[in-house]
């Protein structure tokens, strides 16, 4: 049974009135990810040209925020449409080391829709993982028909290479293959069906990880971080769907063309404000402004959208801290999740982008993207083992339905098969 939206979420006790979790419905209409602006030769060259070079002021000139702005009254009340200027900065800021200009040519791509008709989420994830399935459970169903002996070293050997060539990894296949040899060894296993058993509850317990997202604060402070064309802003659009209460925005991606307007857009479509600054602006500047922003309108989610940080450029990722220090001055203990965006057809180097982020940000959760494509899905075993991080969504296509709070075991049935 598929995981609930309405499960997935952690509030406070005392949670306002306002969060309204009837709203959060797993049957919501189809929708398409919004266009995203196309970059023009000057644009690139843009953004190559190292916009940050010079100190970019900061809180000299009003926040922009989509739909509305508010302010608050000397008697506590909150009025809307009356421009809020912010306090300076510096003071919280001075004693955060500037961090050398970033450069981030990628764009960020979004899901390729399939096309086909998709009833119910365990429907559409085993559509979506398909091709995973094809290839991985079928070669693993050869060798597992052959079975005979647990102690036929060339049959492990088999099973080892299917795993390590599917994205499982070295490392946890070693230790995946290991246990179940064991496992085959004492309960005296001579069958290839009860083998196949066997290898699917241990994949169940190695994904099994608790994946609520935290929500009991006001507001909560979500950061999302990912390196360029994992989905990371279209994620944002897809999630602000089903979070309950006041939601807002913070378009952090100063640098890559179109990031800002691209988030503006799915404020549009989903009724969220969106607080931004110009192009080329300091990130940790926008982080700031959107936090004041989130506690003078009352909101109750604060979603902050990042740059693509490239996790093999150490001055990047170094950036991403300085964000990181800047939300903790403002609010100790945000941000309260920091939500990392892997492409699932990346394989292992997408393990390797989940190691260096979370040492940089203390990433919480993992969400993995784009199982529609030709990702072999293995690379999921290989997260949940190596870094310990929970993979707490999981995208199968571009509409927002196609995100959906992680299930283990829903999440090996249908990468397995019928095994």
């Amino acid at each position: 049974m598929a995981r609930s939206w309405r499960n997935f979420f952690r509030l406070s006790k005392g949670a306002d009135s306002n969060v309204k979790q009837e709203e959060i419905s797993e049957n919501i209409q189809d929708s398409e990810d919004p266009p995203v602006g196309t970059e023009t030769a000057e644009d690139l060259d843009l953004a190559t040209e190292n916009p940050l070079e010079e100190d970019v002021p900061i809180a000299e000139e009003p926040v922009a925020v989509e739909e509305f702005v508010v302010e608050e009254r000397p008697d506590g009340a909150v009025s809307e449409n009356t421009p809020v200027i912010e306090p300076p900065i510096e003071e919280i800021l001075k004693e955060i080391e500037e961090e050398p200009p970033v450069e981030v040519t990628e764009d960020e791509a979004v899901d390729e829709p399939d096309g086909s008709e998709r009833s119910g989420w365990f429907g559409r994830l085993r559509q979506g993982m398909q091709r995973s399935r094809e290839s991985f459970a079928g070669q693993l169903n050869a060798a597992f028909a052959e079975f005979r002996d647990v102690e036929d070293e060339e049959f492990w050997e088999r099973v080892e290479e299917i795993l390590i060539t599917s994205d499982v990894g070295v490392a946890t296949t070693s230790k995946l293959v290991t246990r179940l040899e064991q496992e085959a060894l004492e309960k005296n296993i001579t069958d290839g069906g009860q083998l196949r058993k066997l290898l699917l509850e241990n994949a169940v317990q190695m994904l099994e990880k608790p994946i609520e997202l935290d929500l009991a604060h006001k507001p909560a402070v979500v950061l999302m971080v990912g390196v360029n064309g994992t989905g990371k802003t279209t994620t944002i659009g897809k999630l602000v769907r089903f979070l309950p209460g006041r939601v807002m925005l913070a378009a952090g991606d100063t640098f890559r063309a179109a990031a800002i307007e691209q988030l503006q857009t799915w404020g549009e479509r989903g009724g969220v404000p969106v607080v931004s600054r110009e192009r080329g602006a300091d990130s940790a500047a926008v982080a700031h402004d959107a936090i004041q922003q989130a506690r003078v309108a009352g909101s109750d989610i604060l979603i902050i959208d990042t740059a693509g940080r490239l996790h093999t450029k150490m001055n990047l990722m170094a950036e991403l801290e300085k964000i990181r220090r800047t939300i903790e001055r403002l609010q100790p203990g945000a941000p309260h999740e920091v939500l990392l965006t892997i492409d699932a057809t990346t394989g292992q180097n997408g393990l390797r982008q989940a190691k260096m982020f979370t040492e940089a940000t203390g990433v919480t959760g993992i969400v993995l993207t784009k199982l529609d494509g030709t990702a072999r899905g293995g690379i999921a075993l290989a997260i949940a083992d190596e870094i310990g991080v929970p993979i707490k969504l999981i995208s199968v296509g571009e509409k927002a339905e196609d995100l959906h709070p992680f299930e283990a075991r829903e999440f090996a049935q249908a990468l397995f098969g019928e095994l």
